[in-house]
């Protein structure tokens, strides 16, 4: 029989042991590292610093330029009002775009943009730094993601819509290859499949592009193909679902956000085309660089089952080109900066100097298309300016107040919004149009979000239609507008086109009650339309003038149907339409084909409301440069 002692004493003798069983966990946790390769402190920090190094991840403010951060705010404020991105918005802008371009109005959004986009890029960094260590040693593998690392610094608006694919395709190669640390290749699937779930909610193109490469490398790897297959399949749906429902969208409508997000894509090519004569050089650098990697790509070891590789980075390839090229400015830097990365990698995979003098190649174009050459472009205190200005932002509440109050205060003295316009508002809901989307912000007053966020941004029939209903409704469209007095906006475009059905229903339902040189307000009014009538039909030539018929009865619309061959459809569906322009009495404006047989507002003498730069909407003779037929008809006013 034990006594109490030897009870206590045997109880006593069991912590010692418990001690020992915890610090001999511990002491394994460098033998687990090793059999998992993980990354050695050195490599994770020297690619945590070259993550920082290179920071091109902006918190931005209202005041920025116009364009993307219009998006930016606009997603803000459509969150902060409880706007449905399945049913109410409509846009390749998904309720998590703050991962992309992160908002110093929400300090939350830049902590986690930033926090997930350094521990993103700096897992990728080291993966890829470790898989090319095997082959080319330490210095060359340092070599090629430091390239990687340069090139995204340099890139339109934000590193992640460029350097998120770049990492994808570059990964994806090594995972089918098999050399990819243990821990990154256990976790590529998974990891893969939540990337691109928060990727279709981010910029939705992104996770386009991302898709296909990773459906590829993962169906061409050798064994276990079914488990990988499962694993990023059911990770991407239960990403694209939770990270749905963490962002507060109903659950039931991200069936409808991916739909609209496809429609809205689908019309870009038509209704966002652009080229600027002076970057016709790129193509030509552009196009025997493509053929030079493919070959280096179909010709480089990855598998027996590789095509299915090769055909998946082929289509996220095209889905890049077109992101880059469609709408040539800017952004084809994006296709030189994951060429250049991406052709280094296999350069030095393959001991090839013509490669390697491809990815030079490639890294010289894209910083002579973003900022006119490497010394103007490469910039590191930019980057380590930009990251530590968004984690004062995250790290001070009155830093973030006072960067704020200075956005406020500049906005104010650029817009100088009559103060009779803002009392007369007051609390009724308000939009502003073609842009200057801060206003309502700014000033304090009610903001009222198109379904398309921006007036161009209804690239289709079907998204001008669904504005066009938002507007038409008493319950849900603003009881002002607030518009600049131009007749000029992007691209050249007409105001009052952009979208033509909404314009066109403005017209019926605004009444202009106010204006000075620069803002016009319009005041919601009962429907002053009534039926549609014809007035004619005219076949045009190219550069004809034709004569517009008159009528006192109301608004002068036309419908244009230009003839385009069948190779002109085609070039329109697989790259981009060629430019359409309508001129007004000598004056031309660019029409996006998809809105060619919309009802175009085209004359209106004495009506106030369409006035715009002084001159009343009263053409007498349009022209057109694509030949085509022209219907004429009269929408009835009271």
């Amino acid at each position: 029989m034990s006594t109490s002692s030897e009870i206590d004493s045997t109880a006593l003798g069991d912590e010692p042991e418990s001690t020992t069983a915890r610090a001999s966990r511990w002491g394994r946790l460098p033998e687990l590292a090793a059999s998992w390769e993980a990354p050695s402190r050195a490599v994770l920090s020297f690619s945590a610093l070259l993550t920082v190094i290179f920071w091109n991840l902006p918190a931005f403010t209202p005041n920025q330029p116009k364009g993307d951060y219009d998006y930016g705010l606009l997603i803000y404020l459509a969150r902060q009002t409880g706007l449905s991105f399945g049913t109410e918005i409509s846009t390749t802008y998904g309720p998590l775009y703050f991962l992309a371009i992160p908002n110093v109005l929400h300090r939350g959004e830049v902590l986690v943009g930033y926090l997930l986009w350094f521990a993103f890029a700096t897992a990728a960094t080291a993966a890829i730094h470790q898989a090319l260590a095997r082959t080319v040693g330490r210095n060359l593998a340092w070599l090629a993601v430091g390239v990687m690392a340069l090139s995204s610094s340099f890139v339109p608006l934000t590193v992640v819509i460029t350097s998120t694919f770049a990492f994808v395709v570059v990964l994806s190669l090594f995972f089918v290859r098999e050399e990819l640390p243990r821990w990154a290749d256990r976790a590529y699937p998974i990891a893969m499949g939540l990337l691109v779930g928060a990727m279709l909610l981010t910029k939705f193109s992104v996770g386009l592009m991302c898709g296909p490469v990773i459906l590829g490398a993962v169906l061409a790897r050798e064994g276990r193909v079914l488990r990988g297959f499962l694993e990023y399949a059911i990770s991407g749906i239960a990403g694209l679902v939770g990270f749905w429902l963490l962002a507060g969208q109903p659950p039931l409508e991200v069936v409808d956000y991916v739909v609209r997000a496809l429609s809205v894509g689908s019309g870009h090519a038509q209704s966002m085309g652009l080229e600027i004569p002076g970057n016709v050089w790129e193509y030509v650098i552009a196009a025997p660089m493509v053929v030079v990697l493919v070959v280096a790509l179909v010709t480089t070891d990855a598998g027996k089952r590789r095509w299915l590789f090769y055909l998946g980075t082929a289509l996220g390839t095209f889905l890049l080109l077109k992101q880059g090229f469609v709408r040539h400015d800017s952004h084809s830097a994006q296709f030189f900066s994951v060429a250049a990365g991406f052709s280094l990698v296999i350069a030095l995979l393959r001991r090839s100097s013509v490669l390697a003098s491809t990815a030079v190649v490639a890294l010289l174009a894209q910083a002579f298309s973003f900022g006119g050459g490497l010394s103007s472009s490469i910039d590191p205190s930019r980057s380590l300016k930009m990251f530590g200005e968004g984690m004062s932002v995250v790290a001070s509440g009155g830093q973030r107040d006072r960067i704020v109050a200075d956005a406020r205060a500049d906005l104010l003295n650029r817009m100088q919004v009559p103060e009779r316009y803002v009392e007369r508002i007051g609390d009724a809901k308000m939009r502003t149009a073609p842009f200057d989307f801060a206003m309502g912000w700014t000033y304090g007053m009610t903001v009222d979000i198109l379904p398309t966020l921006l007036d161009y941004g209804a690239y289709t029939e079907l998204l001008d239609e669904m504005n066009e209903e938002w507007v038409v409704d008493d319950a849900r469209a603003p009881e002002f507008i607030v518009r600049e007095d131009t007749r000029i906006t992007l691209d050249n475009r007409f105001p009052l086109w952009d979208s033509p059905r909404v314009n066109l229903a403005q017209a019926c339902r605004y009444e202009l009650v106010d204006s000075d040189v620069r803002w016009q307000l319009l005041e919601r009014i009962e429907n002053r339309c009534g039926e549609e009538k014809p007035l004619g039909e005219v076949t045009m030539g190219a550069h004809q003038s034709i004569p517009v018929p008159t009528s006192d009865e109301g608004l002068v619309v036309a419908r244009f149907h230009p003839e385009q061959s069948i190779l002109a459809k085609l070039k329109s569906t697989a790259f981009r339409s060629g430019e359409y322009w309508i001129t007004l009495d000598g004056e031309p404006h660019r029409l996006p084909l998809s809105h060619a047989e919309a009802p175009i507002l085209i004359s209106a003498p004495g009506d106030d409301s369409l006035v715009l730069g002084g001159r009343e909407l009263d053409t007498k003779n349009i022209t057109a440069n694509i030949p085509g037929r022209v219907v004429f008809s009269v929408v009835t006013t009271k």
